[in-house]
């Protein structure tokens, strides 16, 4: 194959998967989740004062609704909310340009790891239809960014033993970046770097001076974060996730011998066994093909993290992999088995965000799959033998993608809407346009269609749609209290109707839990928000005459 071929060939794929990412990114999902505007309007407060929402100049770490966040992502998208307004496709479209990027860019990495042209177009080929990245590229995904960035440091450190400094300092970049975007990375990309180090030691030997640089360069970049990691606010966010927070651990193995509970080697053991079950646990055939990704009702047949036909090509793809001359298999293992660490000490069962990290080299593992199959296939001796194998896993792939594009376009925006507190948008729209006709505007944070379970978070949607100027937000003196928070007018409390409803001159938002038809007058309903699926997620109600 000529280069131009080959450049042209990238190319294409690389627009294939942009057009799946970008494609109305900005209605499906169909509504920004509370990380997405938290988000969004502190990169907007940077971007208008150098400061977050609380203030603080140019933080690392931001404060925000129930943890700290990460600073890459916000940062990413100043230059964007610049460009196109605060909005959803401008809050996305980092996401979206780094995830399309890493479509070629991922092309380098796996010839590099594998030295195999064919091998590497295929995995490209599997990275720009993958559901796992597509879905997690749609939205603001910190996960996915630093997987990205993960890829691209190994690219640098394997060209770094070539024997350039820049490479060094190039692949020091990346790493650290990674741990600036994503928790996880953090535990993950010190085991990594160590893997690395023992892997190629006797080659860093001969590079001693790009291998200190990469050190040193490490250590610089890295050593604000890891301050805050160990002495700042960042560490109560591992606290928060750490396992032994985990609800089914507290109520099988501690509530078992609460008297004993975690205090000795007995209970150590069985805080082992239970990380162990859910570090295996990614590698179940229901993660990994038919119900890993969070986009329709759990139990029914979903989107696995990989595709079904990709249950014939990953274990060709081990087999190949554990049989054939890879030139850089120590990297390949040790990226999976150590990828899937951090997510394991969490207390969520399968989380395929946390786990993308390691996308990139089971693709790899499934591209040699496909290629084992494309050399077997080509070797059938019997023309129909080979004409029914290449019409079945052809039926296979078509029923998939299709399968796919349903889930995305129809299944996803009905079944998981909520998810992404569909509705708060409209809701918070309607308020803005009718504030002036009322003294105060009361949104009870509480939504759920099964049951008020779900906090909305609402005040950072109204400092979203608003665009409420950060300089009066940062100074402006706030209402705080018992389940209560306000600025302004406006009013982030539970609804108690029978006692609310006496009041006057207010606007009410609230789910159907706390504002029942029945109880209020019909034509002080003002408006009724549904969800895809015909639900009623929000009434907007006034009082008075």
């Amino acid at each position: 194959m000529t280069k131009t071929k080959l450049i042209l060939i990238i190319i294409l794929i690389t627009l294939l998967g942009g057009f799946l990412r970008f494609y109305k990114n900005y209605q499906n999902p169909v509504s920004l989740t509370v990380d997405e505007v938290a988000f969004g309007y502190n990169a907007y407060s940077v971007l208008k004062t150098g400061r977050d929402e609380y203030g603080k100049f140019m933080p690392l770490t931001f404060k925000s609704v129930g943890d700290y966040k990460n600073p890459f992502p916000i940062y990413s998208m100043v230059p964007s909310i610049a460009i196109f307004g605060l909005n959803e496709f401008s809050v996305r479209f980092p996401t979206a340009l780094i995830s399309t990027l890493s479509i070629p860019l991922f092309f380098l990495l796996f010839r590099k790891l594998t030295k195999k042209t064919g091998t590497a177009l295929l995995g490209t080929l599997l990275l720009a239809i993958s559901p796992w990245h597509i879905y997690f590229s749609r939205y603001v995904s910190d996960h996915l960014m630093a997987g990205v960035f993960i890829g691209v440091g190994i690219i640098f450190f394997l060209k770094m033993l070539d024997g350039k400094k820049i490479w060094a300092l190039l692949s020091a970049l990346f790493f650290v970046l990674s741990i600036y975007t994503y928790y996880p990375e953090r535990l993950f990309v010190p085991l990594f770097l160590l893997a690395l180090f023992a892997i190629k030691f006797k080659e860093l030997i001969n590079h001693k001076k790009e291998s200190v640089i990469f050190i040193i360069a490490c250590i610089v970049l890295a050593a604000p974060l890891l301050y805050s990691t160990f002495f700042g606010n960042d560490i109560a966010r591992a606290n928060m996730v750490f396992i032994t927070k985990d609800i089914e651990f507290t109520r099988n193995v501690l509530l078992s011998d609460a008297k004993t509970a975690f205090s000795g080697m007995a209970n150590m053991s069985l805080l082992f066994f239970f990380w162990a079950r859910k570090y295996l646990a990614y590698f179940s055939p229901s993660f990994l093909f038919y119900g890993g990704l969070p986009m329709t009702i759990q139990g029914s047949y979903g989107l696995g993290v990989l595709y079904l036909f990709e249950a014939i090509t990953l274990p060709l793809g081990i087999y190949a992999f554990i049989k054939g001359k890879i030139p850089q298999k120590g990297i390949i293992t040790s990226w999976i088995l150590l990828g899937l660490i951090p997510s394991s000490l969490t207390n969520n069962e399968q989380h395929p965000g946390r786990t993308i990290l390691i996308l990139p080299a089971v693709i790899l593992l499934s591209a040699l799959g496909l290629y084992e199959l494309i050399k077997l296939v080509k070797n059938i001796t019997i023309k129909y033998v080979k004409y029914f194998a290449i019409t079945a896993f052809s039926i296979l792939v078509i029923w998939d993608l299709a399968h796919a594009l349903i889930a995305f376009s129809v299944y996803f925006p009905k079944e998981r809407d909520e998810d992404f507190m569909n509705g708060t948008k409209e809701a918070v729209e309607y308020m803005l346009q009718n504030q002036d006709k009322y003294k105060e505007i009361v949104f009870d944070p509480y939504r759920g269609v099964v049951a008020p379970y779900i906090v909305s978070i609402p005040h950072m949607y109204i400092l979203f749609y608003s665009q409420y100027d950060p300089n009066i937000y940062q100074t402006e003196l706030k209402r705080t209290g018992d389940d209560l928070y306000g600025f302004g007018k406006y009013t982030i409390r539970k609804i108690n109707w029978p006692v609310d409803r006496s009041s006057d001159d207010i606007l009410f938002i609230g789910s159907p839990w706390v504002l029942n038809e029945k109880d209020i007058d019909q034509g002080n309903i003002l408006k009724k928000i549904y969800l895809e699926n015909g639900s009623l997620a929000f009434l907007i109600v006034r009082t008075g005459d």
